[in-house]
């Protein structure tokens, strides 16, 4: 009779434990959804690892997506993708393990490349200390701090094995649980920025260069394509109708430099300091700070001799500085950013 009421009762895998359970249905969920918190809160493009922005671009490109809307719909979906495997993780004792595995693994590889993306050998090992990989938003700690703590997790859900019923049926409701999770990120509306207490202008409004005025509501996100900027009038590009006004004089008229620049970015200083650091140019550059960074880390500017102006507080610049973008009578005629080679920025110089 004993042995007929064990047979009778809830299958229990005794090979689990307490902790196991706890790791990789609370802990790890936990972890997980703090991390898509804090993005959701901000929606900030620059938060997605580079590896997945050339993933997502490239995807995007293949399948003729507008850019900005698609790295939008892909921060979005990773974002519900988190809620909802976090939820199918505290839901199922079966897949809470191989989902744990899963994610850590694949985010270990992410912060890898991140690091190796980041490491530079002039600083040495002290740059793999420094930036922020967007796994807690902007004030999140470093990749490598992030990587050590998955790893550390990755090890204990290897060795710490949750307690679980055999059944290979997933709980009911279980699919509906992850589809609702991705409601939150996709029912925030993006978030605008005011930058004047009058209310926005439905008429276009052009000052007397015949560029549009900078508009009073700001997007949250700028993600310019410069490679489509090639043989157009600089005046119709949207980054560029975001510089205060009054434009500088000339700069519609003859050759002209216009570079975004960061000032905590030691690689633009390095660009200054070689060809604009003379008390006179051969040509006149306009330099655009890109105002999406701690100011407290700003570098020394050696370019006396060049007019100044910043883009905007507020929004987030996916731009990889330097951007140096050559003028022959406001049309565009050159592009050299950060993501291409130094031999490609110096030709337009």
């Amino acid at each position: 009779m004993a042995n007929q009421k064990e047979n009778d009762s809830p299958n229990i895998d005794r090979s689990g434990s307490l902790a196991g359970t706890i790791l990789c249905r609370i802990v790890v969920p936990c972890w997980l959804l703090a991390g898509a918190v804090f993005k959701l809160m901000e929606l900030d493009w620059k938060l997605l690892p580079p590896p997945v922005r050339s993933v997502s671009g490239t995807i995007g490109e293949w399948l003729g997506r507008d850019p900005e809307a698609w790295l939008d719909f892909t921060m979005r979906f990773i974002i519900g993708s988190e809620f909802a495997l976090a939820v199918i993780m505290i839901a199922s004792a079966r897949l809470a393990r191989p989902i744990a595995i899963a994610l850590l693994s694949l985010f270990i590889v992410i912060l890898a490349i991140v690091l190796g993306q980041g490491y530079d050998s002039k600083i040495g090992l002290s740059s793999l200390f420094s930036g922020d990989c967007g796994c807690f938003g902007s004030s999140g700690p470093p990749p490598i701090v992030m990587l050590l703590i998955d790893g550390a997790l990755l090890t204990l859900v290897l060795f710490l094995r949750p307690t679980r019923t055999p059944s290979n049926a997933l709980q009911p409701g279980l699919i509906g649980l992850g589809i609702l999770a991705f409601i939150p990120a996709f029912a925030l509306p993006d978030r605008q920025i005011q930058t004047s207490e009058e209310p926005g202008q439905s008429e276009v409004t052009m000052d007397e260069d015949g560029w549009q005025l900078p508009p009073t509501i700001l997007k949250a996100n700028y993600f310019p394509q410069f490679k489509d900027w090639l043989g157009k009038p600089l005046k119709d590009q949207e980054l560029a109708q975001l510089l205060p006004r009054p434009l500088p004089r000339g700069l519609l008229s003859g050759e002209q430099l216009v570079i975004f620049y960061r000032g905590d970015c030691d690689h633009c200083q390095e660009m200054f300091l070689t060809y604009f650091s003379a008390p006179e140019l051969e040509i006149p550059v306009l330099a655009v700070d890109v105002m999406d960074y701690d100011v407290a880390g700003s570098l020394e500017f050696f370019c006396e001799a060049c007019d100044v102006a910043e883009l905007p507080e507020g929004p987030s610049y996916l731009i990889q500085t330097p951007v140096v973008v050559r003028l022959m009578d406001g049309i565009v005629t050159c592009i050299g950013d950060g993501s291409n080679s130094d031999e490609e920025i110096e030709s337009c110089i």
